[in-house]
C-alpha cells in the first residue's frame, strides 16, 4: 500500500450509521461521504455497508472485499500516526457482523470474505 493519504475506501457509506470508537464514550453518527480518506486515527463500524473497495491514486487495479453470507457491516480503522504501528501506512478494512448471531443447537452460520483485485474503469 501507498502512504494512506493516496488510498480511498469506497462503497455505499454516504447516509449509513457508524460507531465511531475513538469518541469518549463511543457514539453513533451518520456518515456523508461515499468514498473514506483517512488523516487521522480512525475505528470506525459502520452498519449496513459491506461493498468496499480499497482504491490507491494513480494505480489502474483496486481491491474489492467479496463479503458473502452473515457478513453486513465494515469496520474501517488505522492507528495513523503511530510509529510502532506503521504510521501512515496502515489502513485495516475487514468485513463484521455487528448484531450477534444466535444459533440454535446444531444449527450453523456462514459468511466469507475474500480479496479480489480488479481493474478501474469498468474492466476485470
Amino acid at each position: 500500500m501507498s502512504d494512506i493519504s493516496r488510498v480511498s475506501v469506497r462503497g455505499s457509506f454516504r447516509g449509513s450509521t457508524f460507531l465511531n470508537k475513538l469518541l469518549t464514550p463511543p457514539a453513533l453518527q451518520t456518515e456523508s461521504r461515499v468514498e473514506l480518506r483517512v488523516a487521522e486515527p480512525y475505528d470506525r463500524v459502520y452498519r449496513g455497508v459491506s461493498d468496499c473497495m480499497l482504491v490507491d491514486d494513480g494505480k489502474d487495479r483496486a481491491l474489492m472485499l467479496d463479503a458473502t453470507g452473515g457478513w453486513r457491516d465494515t469496520v474501517v480503522w488505522s492507528p495513523f500516526g503511530s510509529d510502532a504501528m506503521g504510521f501512515n501506512r496502515f489502513l485495516c478494512v475487514e468485513s463484521a457482523a455487528v448484531d450477534p448471531v444466535i444459533l440454535a443447537p446444531g444449527a450453523s452460520w456462514d459468511a466469507s470474505c475474500a480479496l479480489r483485485s480488479t481493474q478501474l474503469g469498468g474492466g476485470q
